[in-house]
C-alpha cells in the first residue's frame, strides 16, 4: 500500500467516526425531548451537543482538506516519481550499453596491462643482459689495460726475435753456401776417384798375363767384396770429403741439431736413424712443425751416425 491509499482509508475512517457522533448527538437529544428533564435543560444540552458536534465536524472537515491537499502533494510528488521512473526505466537500456561498453573497456585495460607487464618484463629481462654485456666488457676492458701495460715489453721481444731470425736466415744462407761448395768438391772428387778407378783398372789388365805362362797359372783371384764396398767404397782421396757431406752442417755439438732451412722432422728422422716419434719424445715437441734456428736433442740411438 502506496502514501496515498493509507491516507485515503484514514480520511474515510474519520468521517466514519464523525457520522457516529452526529448519529449519538441526535440520539442524545431525541431521548432528552421524550423524557422527563425539563425544556430549558434540555435545549442546554442540546445546545452543548451541537457545538461540540459542529466542532468536531469543523475539525474533520478542516482535517479532510489538510488530508485532501495533502493527497494531491502525494499525487503530485507521486507523478513526479512515475515520470523519473520512467525515466529511469528509459535510461536503463543506455545504463545496460554504457555498462557493457564499461566492462569491454575494462577487459581492454587488462589486457593493455597485461601487454606492459610482458614488455616491462622484456625490458627487465634486456637489462640484466646489458647489465651483463657491461660487466663483460670492464673485465676486457682491463684485461686489455693489462696487455697494453704488457705490450713495450711484448715489442722489445719480438724485436730481438726479429734479430735472432734475421742472424739465423744469414747463418742458413752461410750453411747453404758452404753445402754447395763441399758438393762442388764432391763432384770433383768422384770425377777423379772414377777416373783413378779407370788407370787401376788398365793397369790389372796389362798385368794379369806374363811371357811364356798360361794365363790361368798367373792370374790372381780378386779380393772377396761386397756388394756395397765394391760399388761404394770411396777412395782413400774421397774419403775425407764425404766425411764433410755425411757430416750434418747444421750440428752445433754433438747430439744436437739446429734447424736448417728444408729441414723436417721425417728428414730428420731418416738421417740419424730415428724416428719421428723419438724426436718429439725427446724435444718435448706437441705437433711436428719445426723452426729455422730451433735446437733440436737428437736421441741416444741417432748419435752414431754423427761425425
Amino acid at each position: 500500500m502506496n502514501e496515498e491509499q493509507r491516507k485515503g482509508a484514514q480520511l474515510r475512517e474519520r468521517v466514519a467516526i464523525a457520522g457516529e457522533v452526529h448519529c449519538l448527538i441526535v440520539a442524545v437529544f431525541l431521548t432528552a425531548s421524550c423524557g422527563s428533564v425539563t425544556p430549558a435543560a434540555s435545549r442546554m444540552e442540546t445546545y452543548e451537543a451541537q457545538r461540540r458536534t459542529d466542532y468536531v465536524v469543523r475539525e474533520l472537515r478542516e482535517e479532510a482538506a489538510a488530508l485532501r491537499a495533502e493527497m494531491a502533494a502525494t499525487r503530485i510528488a507521486a507523478a513526479k516519481k512515475e515520470a523519473e521512473f520512467q525515466e529511469l526505466r528509459r535510461q536503463v537500456p543506455l545504463l545496460i550499453q554504457e555498462s557493457a561498453e564499461a566492462h569491454k573497456a575494462e577487459a581492454q585495460l587488462r589486457q593493455v596491462k597485461a601487454e606492459q607487464q610482458q614488455a616491462f618484463d622484456a625490458k627487465q629481462t634486456e637489462l640484466t643482459a646489458l647489465r651483463s654485456e657491461r660487466d663483460q666488457l670492464r673485465e676486457a676492458k682491463l684485461e686489455l689495460q693489462t696487455q697494453a701495460v704488457q705490450l713495450p715489453p711484448l715489442r722489445d721481444a719480438l724485436a730481438q726475435a726479429r734479430a735472432a731470425e734475421t742472424t739465423v736466415q744469414g747463418r742458413v744462407k752461410e750453411l747453404e753456401l758452404s753445402v754447395a761448395s763441399l758438393t762442388s768438391d764432391l763432384d770433383k772428387l768422384t770425377g777423379e776417384l772414377e777416373q783413378v778407378r779407370k788407370g787401376l783398372a788398365g793397369n790389372r789388365g796389362k798385368s794379369a798375363v806374363k811371357p811364356g805362362k798360361p794365363a790361368s797359372t798367373h792370374r790372381s783371384p780378386p779380393p772377396a767384396k761386397s756388394e756395397a764396398t765394391s760399388n761404394h767404397a770411396p777412395s782413400p782421396a774421397a774419403e775425407p770429403a764425404s766425411r764433410l757431406i755425411s757430416a750434418p752442417a747444421s750440428q752445433d755439438r754433438p747430439g744436437h741439431h739446429i734447424v736448417a732451412s728444408g729441414d723436417t722432422l721425417g728428414t730428420l728422422a731418416r738421417q740419424y736413424d730415428v724416428t719421428v716419434e723419438e724426436l718429439k719424445t725427446a724435444n718435448r715437441l706437441q705437433s711436428d712443425v719445426i723452426h729455422v734456428g730451433q735446437r733440436l736433442t737428437i736421441p741416444a740411438d741417432g748419435l752414431h751416425l754423427s761425425p
